[in-house]
């Protein structure tokens, strides 16, 4: 089981000079084509569904190694893989992966690795690599108690229509050509020559083909001690503009003392993607402060110009004083989007290790909540005239049991699938590993498992079909996506599997 290692600029919105502007003319990106599998979640409003219909998980039929120091890091953290990692992102025969390069020197000098966007295609039935593009993006540093405890930020490029969009140096993000990899621009609305500011958390692109991201700006001697200097939620337009809002903005007049610590700035979790509501009018993200996590909000912003709309504390969101849900930066927890306009964001909090997840409407207002919500995007499954929520639900303090749980739109339980596997050191099943799980338009759902294995469950519950990968105990939670032709592509220990039948 994993161990548990955590501790308790003015708007913007006119478009501003690009620092790097590259040769040539930024085309309109018209948001015509949809990849297959595009960004985390899969859609803007990061519900992991599909139209289409996953195959049998009978056979491999690719493994490709994208992160080469997992024994090194697994050997500074205990044995644990602390790491969040990139979707799989699909688009027709292309499949493009976050790829590790560089030396790996210990956890708290992340920044000798090298991250990559490699982009492959299937050849006569072999993932042959096509193109590699060498970003220059680098985490945010570890940290104590109070800052990443170890866990490594993710990485999380973005399709869009013919272009891969990919997290850059110093708060910037580059435009490349999808087929080729050739960098068409740089977006650089911090400059590109700044070591604290970070692009923070996966590219959420939107219907329209902007691009949204968080942003900030650390402290360079101490960073996760003394307060940021500032953060943004940042967009790039289709047309190639940027603008961009301060979260001093979004979340004004926060408190500035948290008992005897100062609470710090407000800023956007580390690896929080933003989403767009199904109406694509309002932009969800969660905001915290820099020191002291229990004070989070769920954020509310106009889409058209990026103006605050509400915020919301996730302290005692259910009326109850002695629950205090907040968001970690060692979790990868992103807002999911429901189709009623509403919003669900999964938080840690102060009374358990499993945390909750959280269902606010679209004024702001707290519906429901589920005594589950640790680092997990939940799927959305559309069905009858409704829609429910796919998500782990593991038991962690009792070592067990571990399920798959679906939940009606209230968050009431509708059905649960125990993880069956059995074995002396673990008697009642293996934790789920999954952040993100899919969902295909017949209901099956998708997810991968400490067992090694990844499953096919069926839409109320029973096991449809599951394929043995290679041994994963103390593996990082990681997300699984699908492809329009039912490949399913799942990552398990470093590796990417793509399975089928």
């Amino acid at each position: 089981m994993k161990t548990w290692k955590f501790a308790v600029m003015a708007l913007c919105t006119c478009a501003i000079a690009l620092a790097a502007w590259q040769a040539g003319t930024h085309s309109v990106v018209q948001a015509q084509h949809v990849p297959d599998w595009p960004e985390w979640g899969r859609t803007p409003q990061h519900t992991g569904s599909i139209k289409a219909v996953g195959q049998n998980p009978a056979e491999q039929l690719a493994d490709i190694t994208y992160d080469p120091f997992v024994v090194q890091e697994q050997e500074a953290s205990g044995g644990e893989l602390l790491i969040h990692y990139q979707a799989p992102l699909i688009d027709g025969a292309g499949v493009f992966l976050e790829f590790k390069t560089g030396t790996y020197t210990g956890p708290n000098t992340w920044d000798t690795q090298i991250w990559n966007e490699r982009a492959f295609a299937w050849q006569n039935g072999t993932l042959t690599q096509q193109w590699n593009f060498q970003s220059d993006w680098k985490p945010e540093p570890n940290g104590n108690k109070l800052g990443l405890g170890g866990w490594e930020p993710v990485f999380h490029a973005t399709l869009g229509s013919g272009v891969v969009y990919v997290p850059g140096f110093s708060g910037s993000v580059y435009e490349l050509k999808e087929t080729n990899g050739t960098m068409m621009h740089q977006f650089a609305p911090f400059g590109t020559t700044d070591p604290n500011t970070f692009v923070s958390g996966p590219l959420t692109v939107d219907a329209q083909g902007d691009v949204f991201y968080n942003a900030v700006t650390m402290n360079a001697t101490e960073p996760w001690g003394t307060d940021i200097k500032g953060a943004w939620l940042v967009e790039i337009t289709a047309a190639g503009q940027v603008q961009m809002v301060s979260y001093s903005t979004l979340v004004p007049n926060t408190l500035t003392m948290c008992g005897r610590f100062p609470c710090g700035s407000q800023r956007g979790g580390i690896n929080v993607a933003p989403v767009i509501s199904a109406d694509g009018k309002t932009i969800y993200t969660i905001s915290r402060a820099h020191i002291v996590p229990v004070y989070t909000f769920i954020v509310a912003v106009n889409a058209a110009d990026l103006t605050p709309k509400w915020h919301t504390s996730l302290r005692h969101p259910a009326g109850n004083a002695e629950n205090i849900g907040y968001v970690t930066d060692l979790s990868s927890a992103s807002p999911t989007a429901t189709p009623d306009g509403g919003v669900l964001v999964g938080v840690l909090g102060n009374d358990n290790s499993r945390g909750y997840l959280d269902k606010f409407n679209a004024a702001g207002k707290y519906q429901a909540s589920y005594d589950f919500g640790w680092d997990i995007t939940p799927a959305i499954y559309v069905h009858d005239n409704t829609y429910s929520v796919i998500l782990k639900d593991n038991e962690y303090a009792t070592g067990g049991p571990y399920y798959i749980t679906q939940l009606d739109s209230n968050l009431a339980i509708e059905w649960q699938y125990e993880n069956p596997t059995r074995d002396p050191n673990h008697p009642d099943g293996y934790e789920w590993c999954i952040n993100a799980p899919a969902v295909d338009e017949n209901g099956n759902v998708y997810a991968n498992s400490e067992d090694g294995n990844v499953y096919v469950i069926n839409q109320g519950g029973t096991l449809k079909g599951k394929l043995f990968l290679q041994a994963s105990e103390e593996a990082a939670y990681t997300p699984l996506s699908l492809g329009f032709d039912g490949k399913i592509y799942t990552e398990n220990d470093g590796d990417m599997f793509a399975i089928g039948n």
